[in-house]
């Protein structure tokens, strides 16, 4: 239950804080007090959209925040699962700043607004006057009706199978639509991949082709240099034999000085060197010749790389390979694709039965719920004056599966028992809505056992003994459910456990304030609901009557 509200800095409400009880709480005032403030400022810190606008004229920023006991609703598993420590008592605050950030606490850790508005959802609901548009609304009439048979696990089972049926339909959508364009593609991609198939192309295959092709175009020009090199190495009087003559004066010198001896052991270690070196050349010089026909054989495979490069805009011989196994993938899958599309086609079947199964269950459960909620709505409607009222549930079962199953739901009132009942939002009026809305709030509060209900002036369009019945029917919920009403009708007003009372505080400032009547007050108040500005003893006694009947 709804324990206490804390609001500071919304609209005209400078700071108040609302303690409220179990039972049937009412709140009052003249219209324009501000009592639709109050309920905009619960709907904020339950997670409602957010403005800057909301913020007190001349405050940085307002807060919220509402008290909620929640012992014995079951809701550890939603605080785990967000990661979130449980209590009993759940705090949930709203700060807005006029930047137009908003901050949303539960229990003083930092949520989203998301996570307020679903976890509040779960031990509050708000019946506003807009809301009575929702008998036009065929998924809430459904679900309406899903709620009375509290058939949520069964729902929650066809929704998940019509979700993998959706999934593979989707699945096969594809594979058929990229069946198709790839068959047509089918040829080109055989022919590019046999081009690179032919090819035989090897990695690094690029790179070494054209290291031997510089030398095979350079052959003549780097043996006449290496037999060059050899002559001046290797000859009588070249390089090589002048360095050993050297090194054998210097050694034979070295006992004289180990500077000398150093030099004698370096020149021996060139003489070494230098000897591998000239055989090195001698040996390269063998060994390369020109090769006209290897050369030739080597531009034609570069050409065809070249070729291969330039014609898929790839820089590398292995992105090339890359391709080639791509391509061999595509064709296989293409290959494949019946028998994919054969597959899939066996998988949608069988999750098209279990959804329509599921489907099948659903609609029974639900026709079973639309005939009981019948005769309860209609004995609701004869407690709010609505003697000859005839109500249907009807369900139509749809050509296809929906979200919600085969069914669409659609409630039907006939005011007379002569009358063929219609869609209720067609040709009840305002007043006969409201008391229709009320009696599905009550079915719903009963399913649910949902511990908070607040009605927004649910008595428009009403007065007189239907106003004490709606009273009496709105008394009789709160002895399972905690009812907080906001009316203008004192007959209702009057049947309140507790009476808030709205009103202007004119200062330097006009402000929304709101503070909980005593006995006394309350018979004031009431009196002037029934009378004006100018309260008569008629109405003084009229509303102690009135009071009187309360309990």
């Amino acid at each position: 239950m709804l324990q206490s509200l804390y609001i500071k800095n919304f609209v005209l409400i400078k700071e108040i804080t609302l303690d409220f009880s179990h039972g049937f709480s009412v709140i009052t005032g003249e219209t324009g007090a501000g009592k639709s403030i109050l309920l905009g400022a619960l709907n904020l810190v339950l997670g409602a959209r957010a403005d800057a606008k909301y913020i007190s004229e001349g405050e940085d920023k307002c807060v919220i925040e509402a008290v909620f006991q929640i012992e014995s609703y079951q809701l550890a598993s939603f605080f785990e699962e967000n990661d979130l420590d449980y209590s009993h008592e759940c705090v949930l605050r709203r700060e807005l700043y006029r930047s137009g950030k908003t901050r949303q606490f539960l229990n003083d850790s930092p949520v989203s607004a998301g996570v307020l508005k679903t976890l509040s959802a779960l031990f509050i609901d708000i019946h506003s006057q807009h809301e009575n548009l929702l008998l036009r609304d065929g998924k809430f009439q459904l679900k309406v009706v899903d709620t009375y048979a509290q058939n949520e696990a069964l729902l929650q089972n066809y929704q998940q199978a019509y979700q993998h049926y959706k999934t593979v339909s989707s699945q096969l959508e594809e594979t058929q639509q990229l069946a198709a364009k790839a068959q047509e593609e089918y040829d080109y991609l055989q022919y590019q991949f046999e081009q690179l198939d032919k090819a035989k192309l090897q990695a690094g295959e690029l790179e070494s082709l054209e290291a031997e092709n510089e030398l095979l175009e350079h052959a003549h020009d780097i043996k006449n240099s290496l037999l060059y090199m050899d002559a001046l190495l290797q000859d009588e009087n070249g390089l090589v034999s002048k360095l050993k003559e050297v090194a054998h004066k210097c050694n034979s010198i070295a006992s004289f000085s180990t500077e000398y001896q150093a030099w004698s052991e370096r020149l021996e270690s060139s003489y070494i060197e230098l000897k591998d070196i000239a055989g090195d050349i001698s040996n390269g010089a063998e060994r390369i010749e020109a090769n006209p026909a290897q050369l030739e054989a080597n531009r034609e495979r570069l050409d065809t790389l070249y070729t291969l490069l330039q014609k898929h805009k790839v820089t590398t011989v292995e992105e090339l390979i890359d391709l080639r196994n791509q391509l061999e993938a595509q064709l296989q899958h293409i290959s494949q694709a019946d028998e994919q599309i054969a597959t899939l086609q066996k998988e949608q079947a069988k999750a098209l039965a279990t959804a329509e199964k599921l489907a099948q269950e659903l609609h029974a459960v639900r026709q079973k719920a639309a005939q009981e909620m019948a005769p309860v709505l209609e004995d609701q409607l004869k407690q709010l004056g609505m003697q000859h009222a005839t109500v249907q549930v009807g369900l139509q079962t749809l050509n296809t599966l929906s979200p919600m199953g085969k069914d669409a739901a659609e409630f039907l009132y006939a005011p007379t028992k002569t009358t063929t009942p219609q869609a209720a939002a067609k040709i009840a009026s305002g007043g006969e809505i409201a008391r229709f809305m009320l009696c599905i709030k009550y079915l719903l509060a009963n399913a649910t056992q949902l511990p908070t209900l607040i009605f927004d002036e649910i008595d428009t369009g009403i007065s007189g003994e239907t106003a004490s019945l709606m009273g009496s029917m709105l008394q009789k919920m709160s002895t399972s459910a905690q009812i907080i009403c906001i009316t203008h009708l004192p007959q209702i007003a009057a049947l309140g456990n507790q009476h808030y009372f709205v009103h202007k505080q004119e200062s330097d400032d006009v402000l929304t304030n709101v503070r909980l009547l005593t006995d006394e007050e309350r018979v004031t108040a009431i009196a002037k609901m029934l009378s004006g500005t100018t309260i008569t003893d008629a109405a003084i006694q009229n509303a102690q009557s009135l009071l009187a009947n309360r309990n």
